[in-house]
């Protein structure tokens, strides 16, 4: 007899709600959702509803952290940053936690990731970060063939260097088989914008890093919109990828005289990817998202790096966060 496991989301905004609607397609699992916004929950409502024919569990929607069930196997953390260590530090407390996933980015202090990772321990947790393109099928494959030194670029505009900018250089890490990243931030723009979350901080310009060799470039210029370009290459392989609902790669490699062929590839949405990963922490223990002790690493070294930019900026060195979500 299958036993029923208790899943929490906490946070059913746009992407909480994707969240919830990957849950729809896992079975023998009951889900509670929280949010202080009744807007939020009315929206997951709405989205649950379109895919929940396949769900034989049971839903509920909360208000108050309290309400939450005492013993819980998995809750995945889809709030803001500013608020994320708080809610960590109040759910544990309540209940008895077993796996977190949690959004990124993190924590917009340096301090709370110290403090978030002693509690964890503390309760025995075992905890990964969504930053997904390691599910990614066609990464995976990617990652096998290269081998070496790498060097790694992304390019486009407006696409949220703050906020996005952790995905890419969790890719880079990826592939690179390291977490040991050297920052530099003397190619930003010497501004700061407002994000469109509000109340969260953008920037705009290039970062670049390196790590044993490797090296990494990533630019979000402020002009028109252009679409956002990957390029991996090394002695023996490039790759020119272009996301999007059609993710199309163009490949080329030593062997082949650098000849180019284009290849179609899927990058599901979270709404199809959760389901997955919790399958798999639920049956296994384990999952191919980053692990926090990981993830903590680079996004302490990215956090570190916008810091100190801000700081510069503001010409303010008692600054002690970046507000990125």
């Amino acid at each position: 007899m299958n036993t029923i496991k208790n899943i929490a989301i906490i946070g059913a905004g746009q992407l909480g709600s994707r969240h919830l609607q990957a849950l729809a397609n896992v079975k023998f699992i009951d889900i509670q959702v929280f949010d202080t916004s009744e807007t939020a929950l009315e929206t997951a409502k709405s989205r649950f509803a379109e895919v929940k024919s396949s769900f034989t569990g049971n839903i509920t929607f909360h208000t108050g952290i309290s309400e939450l069930k005492k013993e819980i196997e998995l809750i995945i953390i889809a709030t803001g940053s500013k608020f994320r260590n708080k809610i960590i530090e109040e759910i544990v407390e309540a209940s008895v936690v077993k796996y977190f996933i949690l959004e990124k980015f993190l924590f917009t202090k340096t301090m709370h990731y110290k403090t978030i990772a002693e509690i964890f321990k503390r309760k025995n947790c075992k905890v990964w970060v969504n930053c997904p393109r390691r599910l990614i099928v066609y990464y995976q494959q990617l990652k096998k063939e290269l081998s070496g030194n790498i060097h790694f670029s992304v390019t486009g505009n407006s696409w949220g260097l703050g906020c996005n900018g952790i995905h890419f250089l969790d890719f880079f890490s990826y592939l690179a088989n390291t977490t040991q990243i050297t920052l530099n931030h003397s190619l930003l723009d010497n501004q700061i914008i407002e994000s469109k979350r509000q109340g969260y901080d953008e920037f705009t310009g290039t970062i670049t890093g390196y790590a044993n060799g490797s090296s990494f470039t990533i630019s979000s210029y402020k002009e028109n919109i252009s679409p956002l370009l990957i390029t991996i290459q090394n002695n023996d392989f490039r790759y020119i990828i272009m996301e999007g609902n059609t993710s199309k790669v163009i490949k080329s490699s030593r062997e082949n005289n650098w000849a180019t062929e284009e290849i179609s590839f899927a990058i599901p949405f979270q709404s199809k990817l959760t389901n997955l990963v919790v399958e798999d922490i639920l049956n296994t223990g384990k999952c191919n998202l980053t692990t926090f002790e990981e993830s903590s690493e680079l996004h302490l070294n990215y956090l570190e790096l916008l810091i100190n930019f801000t700081r510069k900026i503001k010409n303010d060195f008692t600054i002690d966060e970046c507000l990125i979500t």
